[in-house]
């Protein structure tokens, strides 16, 4: 806050051509600043992150390299969106194998086997993105990981 230089009120930026306390014409002439600095120290204090007992290292390993299970998303507590992720990833699979046993052809397993490929190369890449990125990720409670 801005201060009068005669009276010592405290003024806005709006108020320098007169101070309405004591009449003072110019009374920021020098534009003396005391805002009081512990409080922004509080509150800097007040807003600390809180940190999870979970490691960002080893959600970036379980992203990477067990994306594909949804390893990434238990770890985290998301049960829900995990199964949810398994369910449909299991589908794919369960629909390439039967496919394999259905026809029986070597160009059709290689057909089912690369969809395969391409969606695990997806879940690492996904990984990787996230690995490179690295904002602050959080669990399920909200807290960020450390």
């Amino acid at each position: 806050m801005l201060q009068c230089k005669n009276c010592g009120e405290k003024l806005t930026k709006f108020q320098k051509e007169r101070c309405p306390y004591c009449g003072c014409e110019k009374p920021i002439e020098d534009m003396v600043d005391i805002s009081d600095t512990t409080q922004t120290i509080e509150q800097i204090r007040d807003e600390e992150l809180e940190f999870s007992e979970k490691s960002l290292k080893t959600y970036n390993i379980f992203s990477i390299l067990l994306g594909l299970f949804s390893a990434d998303l238990f770890y985290l507590g998301f049960k829900t969106q995990g199964f949810m992720r398994l369910l449909i990833n299991f589908g794919i699979w369960l629909i390439a194998f039967l496919t394999i046993f259905l026809i029986d052809n070597s160009l059709v397993i290689i057909a089912i086997f690369v969809p395969l490929a391409v969606l695990y190369l997806v879940y690492v890449i996904y990984g990787l993105f996230k690995l490179i990125k690295q904002n602050r990720i959080k669990d399920k409670n909200g807290v960020h990981l450390k």
